[in-house]
């Protein structure tokens, strides 16, 4: 019992840290897709608020005059006249201090002021302070203007005689700092505003990545598609990666006859093969591939499941059912309109690709007969006639996620296969497509995952292949739908590879069907 407890907690925590583990990965994902929007941001809100501040940035000037206030008093003289005198004491400096505020902001002082210097305002602000303990004291002017704030402090301490009379009784002004012109401003204009907006703006890029990371849902695992698409994995074709040599000295095709796309796509394909032909039930020949968009690597799948079931001795017919877009011609490198057809009928032509060892099947003419084709019926007798001559017809559709020409071929076929590209397309968009195809009854054996990636920049499984970090591309066709395509290099060394590949793959699999054989 406690066996099966700790089974349970081990399978959780692997579990837990499978998830940790892919939040890390779409955060990483989102960084590296997204970090320009947080840069982006940074420089918009910086320049903003770097503009705004220089804009709104006022120069202040402040003069300041130190001096000594000291009283009157008044005593009376042996005749009975009043004798008057200047003392200081600390009392008098308290009551000064308390004062100064009400004199400075006073009428009589703001008048006298104004007048002083011919406006009906007075163009700075005045302020006070007293030196602890004694009797001296700072006013201080603070306004935009040097010259304008240095004239009202002189006039103020002209003024301020008359103005604190009638508060404190008559005072003396005994200057010890004499005020003077100010040359520069007391505050300066700093770029830190700029860099705060920067600072923001990137947090707000920041937030996004981490909203992206936690909204987007994508099929990125082999357990995503058991949850999320509840199918069983066919497939799971790794990210091809080419060494960076000149276009015109190697072979870029993703196919398994060429000897570039490495070991690890070689081996994947044969796995796939082996999962294919053990999840087909019984009378189950003609399966058909397709996806939710376009590029996501349908063709590239079924091209290569060919070809890898050919290498296992079977007779392979592969059919290309995607009128609007042919893609299997561009992806097996060969012009379907130069090739010899030993059998045409009225809506399509059927031809030996000798270079693969696997019968083709074009649709000729779509453009004027395309809804002639386009009907399960007429799809159904063709596959019908071909079923008992091959051992697996393969039938290459357009993306369902596109148009509906998918569910009426799927109708007309005995099952399908599903391919999503790694963590690119949203898993409701992806269980759209699959209900179009479950809807006409016709079943979808499994998904095949393409471009699967592993390490930083993928999700930890064990299935991402390549000779380095040369040059990625994915292991899907290059053809746009609905656009032109090439037909890739076609120089000697391709063909070279092509053949030499080929015979390579084919002495593989003879080797293992022999260790198979002798076990």
């Amino acid at each position: 019992m406690s066996s099966e407890n700790n089974n349970v907690n081990t399978s959780e925590n692997d579990e837990v840290s499978s998830k940790s583990f892919i939040e890390i990965s779409d955060l990483w994902k989102g960084v590296i897709k997204f970090w320009w929007i947080a840069i982006s941001l940074g420089i918009i809100i910086s320049v903003v608020m770097f503009v705004r501040s220089y804009v709104a940035f006022t120069p202040i000037y402040t003069v300041s005059a130190t001096f000594t206030v000291n009283t009157q008093s008044q005593s009376l003289t042996g005749e009975g006249l009043p004798s008057y005198s200047y003392y200081y004491d600390s009392m008098s400096a308290t009551q000064l201090s308390d004062t100064f505020p009400y004199i400075l902001s006073s009428n009589m002082l703001n008048e006298a002021i104004s007048e002083d210097l011919g406006m009906s305002y007075v163009p700075a602000t005045l302020s006070a302070s007293s030196v602890s303990t004694t009797n001296m004291f700072v006013l201080t002017a603070t306004g935009n203007d040097a010259l304008l704030t240095y004239d009202v402090l002189v006039s103020a301490m002209n003024n301020y005689p008359k103005a604190a009379k009638y508060l404190v009784g008559n005072v003396i002004l005994n200057v010890i700092t004499i005020p003077t012109v100010p040359t520069e401003p007391a505050n300066k204009f700093t770029p830190i505003t700029a860099l705060e907006g920067f600072g923001t703006g990137f947090l707000i890029g920041c937030f996004w990545i981490v909203i992206y990371a936690l909204i987007r849902k994508t099929i990125k695992t082999r357990n995503d598609i058991k949850r999320e698409l509840k199918l069983d994995v066919v497939g799971m074709i790794p990210e091809v990666t080419f060494k960076k040599y000149k276009k015109s000295e190697v072979d870029r095709s993703i196919l398994i006859t060429n000897e570039n796309v490495g070991k690890g796509f070689l081996e994947s394909m044969r796995l796939m093969r082996n999962s294919f032909t053990n999840m087909l039930n019984e009378g189950e020949k003609v399966v058909m591939t397709t996806s939710t968009a376009q590029s996501e690597g349908k063709t590239t799948a079924i091209v290569n499941l060919a070809l890898s079931l050919k290498s296992a001795g079977k007779k392979i017919l592969i059919i290309d059912a995607d009128l609007r877009n042919p893609s299997v011609a561009p992806v097996l490198k060969f012009d379907s309109d130069s090739i010899e057809y030993f059998e045409t009928e009225e809506f399509y032509s059927r031809a030996t690709l000798e270079e693969y060892g696997i019968d083709y099947i074009r649709f000729t003419g779509a453009d004027k007969n395309y809804w002639a084709i386009i009907k399960s019926d007429y799809l159904k007798s063709v596959f019908d006639k071909y079923r008992e001559e091959y051992d697996f017809i393969l039938v290459d559709t357009p993306p369902c996620g596109l148009i509906s020409d998918t569910a009426t071929i799927a109708e007309a076929c005995d099952a399908a296969m599903y391919v999503v590209l790694q963590d690119t397309v949203r898993v409701k968009k992806i269980l759209n497509g699959l209900d179009l195809i479950l809807h006409t009854k016709t079943r979808v054996i499994g998904i095949i995952m393409n471009g699967a990636l592993s390490g930083i920049t993928g999700y930890g499984e064990n299935y991402g292949y390549g000779y380095g970090s040369y040059g990625h591309y994915k292991s899907y066709s290059k053809y746009g739908y609905g656009y032109g395509y090439g037909y890739g290099y076609g120089d000697d060394y391709g063909e070279k590879s092509h053949k030499k590949g080929f015979a390579k793959f084919l002495s593989k699999d003879h080797e293992n069907e022999k260790e198979k054989e002798e076990e």
